[in-house]
C-alpha cells in the first residue's frame, strides 16, 4: 500500500526542513579544539611578497594556500611597539583603552620609568634575573585568553611562550593559566613569576636542562641559501648595519660562539640570531604536550611570540641579507610547527592566526643616500627649541621633564607653583615644535583627549594615548624619519609612527572555521580578536572596537 498524496508531500517537507537545520548549524557549535595565535615580531607585510620564492612549501606558502589572507591590515593607532602591538592584538583594542602605551612608560608620580609589564609585587618562580618582576597587572582590558577562560568556565589550557617578556604575557590577559619567558640569565632559562604559579612545571624544567641556548649559542650562523638566491639591494657588508654583540662586522657567517665570548657572554646575543627561532617552536611544542593541549573538545589557547626578527631588525634593517635569512629559517620553523599541530591535534582541529606587532621603516640613512625623502630628528635639539620657547612665554626653568620616544612629559610642579593653565603650556610647547626639521604636526594631550580629531592620523595618535600614562606633546614625525640623540648610530631601525611601512602587518588565518581565500578591504590589528571570538563562539574581549571579518569565516556545512 502507498502512501497518499499529502501524506508523501508532508514527510518531504519534513525532511527538507530537518535537512535545512542541519545544514544551518554554525560552525563555532563545533569549534576548534585549539587556537594558536603567533605574532612575528617587526613583520612587514611585504616581506611575504619579497622572499616568496625563496619560501618552502610548507611554512608561509601553506598558510597562504589554505587559509585567509588579509593583505590591507593595518595598525589603526600609533605608537607602533611591541608591547602596545601583543596587547591590541588579543584585546582588540587600542592603549587607550587596553592601557599598554608603549613597552615603557614614565610613570609621573613617582619621576621613575617602569616596564609595561613591570610589577613590583611579584618574583621569579625559581629563576631570579632582571625580568623576574613582570606579570599582566599593567593590562586593562581583558584578552582572548581571559573570554576563553570564562567561555568554556576555566576548562581551557591558555599558555604563552616567548623570549620576550611582554610577548609572553599580555595575550594571556590577566586570567589565562600562564606566560614563560627567557630570564636573561647565563643558565638560559624560561621561567614565569609568581604572579601566575608557586612553581614550575615539570615539562618546563625538563625543556630547561636540554639546554638548547648554549647549544645554539656554540653554533655558527650561515645562509640557509646560496647567496645568489637572496634578494639583496645591497652588499651583505655595508655601512647601514649593526653587529651583533661581540661580532666585529654585521656579515654572514657568523661565528656564535666567539661572538659570545668576545661580548662578555651577553645574553641578548641569543635573541638576535636564528637559533632563538628554534627555541621558541621547540618551548611551544614542549608546552603544547606537557600541557596536554589540543586533546579534548574544550578550545585551548597557545599564544607564541617569535622576538628574534625585531632583534635582528633593530641592527640590520629590512634590506639586510640576515634579515631575509632570518625570515626563511622561520618559514621552516613553522612548517615544523604546523606538521606537529597536525599529528598532535589533527589537522583540522586547530585553529591558527599569524601576524605581527608592528613593522618597521627602512634604515633613514640608506633612504638618504638614495635621495629619499628620509632622515632623523635630533629630539635633543627639539627639546631646546621647546625649552626655549615656554621659558620666552612663561618665564625660566625647566619646562620639560621627561622625553620618551616622540613624547615630551611637562614640569607639572613648575605649571602648578606659576597657576598657569596646562592645556596653554602645552599649546605652546606644541607650536615651538610643530615647525622643527623633520616634524609633521604636533599634538596636545588636550587635543588627543577630544572626541574627535581633524584627520585620521591624528585620531591614531589619539587611539593610541591614554591621558594617565601618556605626555603633555606628541610629535609625529615626517615619513622616513626616526629619532636620534647625541651619539646614536644611523643604522639599524625602529618603528612606532603613524605611517604605512610601521602599521602595515599581515595576518592570517588558517584551519578549523576558515574560509579559504584573500581579503583586499582594509582592515586593522583590532579585528582579529573579534574574528577569533566568532570562531570559537564566544564573546569578544570586553574593551574589544574590532569588527569580525566575515570574509575569513567559512559557511556552515552545505551552505555557500
Amino acid at each position: 500500500m502507498f502512501p497518499s498524496a499529502p501524506l508523501v508531500r508532508s514527510l518531504f517537507a519534513c525532511i527538507l526542513v530537518c535537512s535545512s537545520a542541519v545544514a544551518q548549524q554554525p560552525v563555532w557549535q563545533d569549534p576548534p579544539r585549539l587556537l594558536v595565535g603567533i605574532v612575528v615580531d617587526q613583520m612587514r607585510a611585504d616581506y611575504i611578497y619579497r622572499y616568496w620564492d625563496n619560501f618552502g612549501e610548507g611554512g608561509f606558502k601553506r598558510l597562504l594556500r589554505e587559509g585567509s589572507f588579509q593583505r590591507d591590515a593595518h595598525y589603526n593607532y600609533a605608537l607602533t611597539h611591541t608591547g602596545p602591538g601583543h596587547a591590541s592584538i588579543y584585546t582588540g583594542t587600542t592603549p587607550r583603552d587596553h592601557g599598554i602605551m608603549m613597552n615603557d612608560m614614565f610613570i609621573r608620580s613617582t619621576g621613575k620609568m617602569m616596564n609595561c609589564v613591570q610589577d613590583d609585587n611579584v618574583r621569579g618562580v625559581e629563576v631570579d634575573g632582571p625580568r623576574s618582576q613582570r606579570s599582566p597587572l599593567n593590562l586593562l582590558s581583558s584578552t582572548i585568553a581571559d573570554e576563553l577562560e570564562r567561555r568554556t568556565d576555566g576548562r581551557s589550557i591558555t599558555v604563552g611562550v616567548a623570549f620576550k617578556d611582554r610577548g609572553a604575557i599580555l595575550p594571556m590577559g590577566r586570567t589565562g593559566d600562564a606566560a614563560y619567558w627567557f630570564f636573561d640569565d647565563e643558565a638560559g632559562s624560561f621561567a614565569t613569576s609568581t604572579w601566575y604559579r608557586s612553581e614550575l612545571p615539570g615539562w618546563l624544567r625538563a625543556f630547561n636542562a636540554r639546554g638548547l641556548v648554549a647549544e645554539q649559542l656554540s653554533t655558527t650562523w650561515d645562509l640557509l641559501l646560496p647567496r645568489e638566491r637572496y634578494h639583496q639591494v645591497l652588499p651583505d657588508d655595508n655601512p647601514y648595519e649593526s653587529p651583533l654583540p661581540g661580532a666585529t662586522r654585521a656579515t654572514l657567517p657568523l661565528d656564535i660562539a666567539a661572538a659570545y665570548a668576545a661580548s662578555n657572554k651577553s645574553p641578548w646575543l641569543i635573541r638576535g640570531v636564528p637559533g632563538a627561532l628554534r627555541i621558541t617552536t621547540e618551548l611551544a611544542l614542549a608546552a603544547l604536550e606537557g600541557e596536554g593541549m589540543g586533546q579534548d573538545d574544550i578550545t585551548d589557547l597557545l599564544a607564541i611570540s617569535y622576538g628574534a626578527t625585531d632583534e635582528l631588525g633593530h641592527e640590520m634593517g629590512p634590506r639586510s641579507l640576515e634579515v631575509e635569512d632570518m625570515y626563511l629559517r622561520l618559514d621552516r620553523e613553522l612548517e615544523r610547527l604546523l606538521k606537529e599541530l597536525d599529528r598532535r591535534v589533527g589537522r583540522d582541529r586547530y585553529t591558527l592566526f599569524l601576524t605581527a606587532d608592528h613593522a618597521a621603516v627602512d634604515v633613514p640613512e640608506y633612504l638618504k643616500d638614495r635621495k629619499a625623502s628620509a632622515g632623523y630628528v635630533e629630539m635633543a635639539d627639539l627639546v631646546a627649541t621647546v625649552e626655549a620657547a615656554l621659558t620666552t612665554r612663561f618665564g625660566p626653568g625647566k619646562w620639560v621633564r621627561k622625553r620618551v620616544k616622540e613624547y615630551l612629559y611637562l614640569n607639572d610642579s613648575l605649571i602648578v607653583a606659576r597657576q598657569l593653565d596646562r592645556a596653554e603650556v602645552q599649546r605652546v610647547a606644541a607650536e615651538a615644535g610643530r615647525d622643527f626639521p623633520g616634524v609633521a604636526d604636533a599634538f596636545t594631550a588636550t587635543d588627543l583627549m577630544r572626541d574627535a580629531q581633524p584627520s585620521e592620523r591624528a585620531a591614531m595618535l589619539q587611539r593610541g594615548f591614554m591621558p594617565a600614562r601618556g605626555g603633555d606633546v606628541c610629535f609625529m614625525l615626517r615619513p622616513g624619519h626616526l629619532p636620534a640623540w647625541p651619539g646614536m648610530v644611523r643604522q639599524g631601525t625602529d618603528h612606532g609612527s603613524v605611517w604605512n611601512y610601521d602599521t602595515h602587518v599581515p595576518v592570517i588565518f588558517i584551519g578549523r572555521g576558515v574560509r579559504q581565500g584573500e581579503v583586499l578591504r582594509r582592515t586593522h590589528i583590532t579585528d582579529v580578536a573579534a574574528t577569533v571570538s566568532a570562531i570559537v563562539g564566544m564573546t569578544m574581549p570586553d574593551a574589544c572596537i574590532g569588527q569580525v571579518v566575515p570574509e575569513v569565516i567559512a559557511p556552515a556545512p552545505g551552505t555557500r
